[in-house]
C-alpha cells in the first residue's frame, strides 16, 4: 500500500484509506475463491479490478506490484490456477501487512488527538 496518505493525515482520512484498504482484501478474497474454483473470467476481472486500484504516486514499487499481477494474469489464461493462487496469497499478505501498519498510524494519530 502506498503511503501516500502521508504523516500528518487527520483522522478522517487514514479511515478512508482503512476503508478503501478492506474494499481491496475483499476483492483479494474473491480473486483467490476465483482461482480456487478455477473460474477464469472472475478471476480475470477481479485482478484487473485490483490493479486498477493501486496508487501509481510511486512508480517503483507500484511497477513491481503491477508485474506480480501481470504474472498472475498470465498463469489464470494460461489455466494455471494454482500459481496464480500462490502470487496472489502472497500479494495479499503484503496487503495485509500493510494495513497493520497503516492502523497502526491511525491509532498512534487518534491518541494524539
Amino acid at each position: 500500500m502506498s503511503t501516500a496518505y502521508g504523516g500528518g493525515a487527520d483522522l478522517g482520512e487514514l479511515d478512508r484509506w482503512i476503508e478503501r484498504g478492506e474494499e481491496v482484501l475483499a476483492l483479494f478474497d474473491c480473486a483467490l475463491r476465483s482461482c480456487q474454483e478455477e473460474n477464469r473470467s472472475i478471476a480475470l476481472r477481479t485482478v484487473l479490478d485490483l490493479m486498477s486500484r493501486l496508487e501509481h504516486r510511486s512508480r517503483d514499487v507500484g511497477g513491481r506490484v503491477l508485474a506480480h499481477f501481470d504474472t498472475c494474469l498470465s498463469d489464470i489464461e494460461r489455466g494455471d490456477f494454482e500459481h496464480a493462487f500462490e502470487g496472489l496469497l502472497d500479494l495479499r499478505e503484503s496487503w495485509m501487512e500493510a494495513m497493520a501498519t497503516l492502523r497502526k498510524d491511525r491509532d498512534r494519530a487518534a491518541s494524539l488527538n
